[in-house]
């Protein structure tokens, strides 16, 4: 069996939460569901109070609430972050983040391959508004070297990475940006903080999909960005501009699962690399992408970085593309759906997926090979994925 990370032990993510911070309004033990648009005030001096920041008073939930205020306050406890803003969706973080940081001539490299819809937004509105932005194939700090001198605002990217789960190593990436001046962003959807603090190693922000393992219900959709107070302060005042804000009863539901992260990437870790062991002797399989494995070409640095693996891999058929279709419509367990992260496990040929409009061609020129299955791993016992898969192999 291939070896666990080098820690051995994953760290207790909940160890700052108490007593104090298990107690909400009403002596509530959840925090409840403030399903308000805007708050009265008792009189004016009380409205002044809150201007002028005497009170912790709520205005008008477009600037904040009690329930989001819970779940932000959770997701920085978690990720180790001083503060913690949510949004409408991964996408809206995203979007907000490089929003804020970037102007017209600033340099924007994204490391290797990034979500699609993250390069989309780069291509299309960023260049727009006459942003430098710097695609990097390769995930890794040689492609770091080939950056041209001069300044850069950002440098972006996600670890792991999405489909083949790259794992570049978060300390480099922070001492390159420390000599660039830049600020460092990560996309830490797939590891959650459960796995990986992209904070503690020198990241500027942490931005999640919390709609995946965050959220972990498959029940909402949601983002997140976690890092120091002041540039997070500065993103609240830009989301009362923008308006991307997360109702009350989805931040409800978010602090809910954020309830059973560890428990859930914990189990969905341990399956996944089962599985991917698994899926190596398979002789239908080309290769598997989980940085678990030691074939992975970042399973050193996976080890060092991360708790374990996680519960997303993908692996590429000898068959082709033809051969992803009637697997996954062979696979009796996992759903065909867009998506990972939560307690079903979820299945797609990720080209046909998430690349419909662009092509089998168009998806391998984004770095997405024809045959390309992504497994997101749920709750199901190994057993019984092993099983599906076998079985889903000899109707191929």
């Amino acid at each position: 069996m291939t070896d666990s990370p080098e820690d051995q032990k994953h760290p207790d993510i909940h160890a700052a939460e108490g007593r104090a911070e298990r107690r909400h309004p009403g002596d509530s033990l959840t925090p409840p569901i403030f399903q308000t648009a805007t708050f009265a005030f008792d009189s004016s001096a009380d409205l002044a109070a809150f201007h002028s920041g005497e009170s912790g008073a709520y205005f008008y939930s477009r600037y904040g609430n009690p329930t989001l205020a819970a779940a932000e306050s959770r997701l920085s406890r978690l990720e180790g972050g001083e503060a913690s803003i949510m949004y409408a969706s991964g996408m809206a973080a995203v979007s907000s983040v490089l929003w804020a940081l970037l102007a017209p001539d600033a340099r924007l490299v994204l490391l290797g391959e990034t979500y699609r819809h993250t390069r989309d937004f780069a291509e299309t509105l960023l260049s727009r508004y006459k942003v430098n932005v710097e695609f990097l194939e390769e995930n890794s700090l040689d492609a770091l070297k080939r950056v041209e001198e001069g300044p850069v605002r950002v440098l972006f990217t996600e670890i792991p990475s999405n489909p083949t789960m790259r794992v570049p190593d978060i300390n480099r990436l922070a001492e390159w940006t420390a000599e660039r001046r830049a600020r460092l962003v990560v996309d830490s959807t797939i590891a959650s903080p459960v796995l990986l603090r992209p904070l503690e190693h020198g990241a500027h922000l942490v931005v999640h999909s919390a709609t995946k393992f965050l959220s972990g219900h498959n029940d909402l959709l949601a983002g997140a960005v976690s890092g120091p107070r002041a540039m997070i302060d500065a993103l609240v005042e830009q989301q009362a501009l923008l308006g991307a804000v997360l109702s009350p009863h989805t931040a409800y539901l978010l602090d809910r699962g954020m309830k059973t992260l560890q428990v859930r990437v914990e189990r969905q870790s341990q399956t996944a690399l089962r599985l991917a062991e698994f899926l190596s002797g398979c002789k239908q399989v080309k290769c598997v992408h989980y940085p678990g494995l030691e074939s992975h070409p970042d399973h050193s640095t996976a080890r060092k970085l991360m708790s374990a693996f996680g519960g997303l891999l993908s692996f590429e058929l000898n068959g082709g593309a033809e051969a992803a279709d009637r697997l996954v419509d062979a696979l009796r367990i996992p759903v065909l759906a867009p998506g990972f992260g939560g307690t079903e496990s979820q299945v797609e040929h990720h080209a046909r997926m998430a690349y419909a409009d662009m092509g089998l061609e168009g998806a391998k020129a984004r770095g997405v090979p024809p045959g390309l299955i992504r497994y997101s791993v749920g709750l199901e016992d190994f057993e019984r994925l092993r099983d599906d898969l076998t079985e889903g192999f000899r109707k191929i």
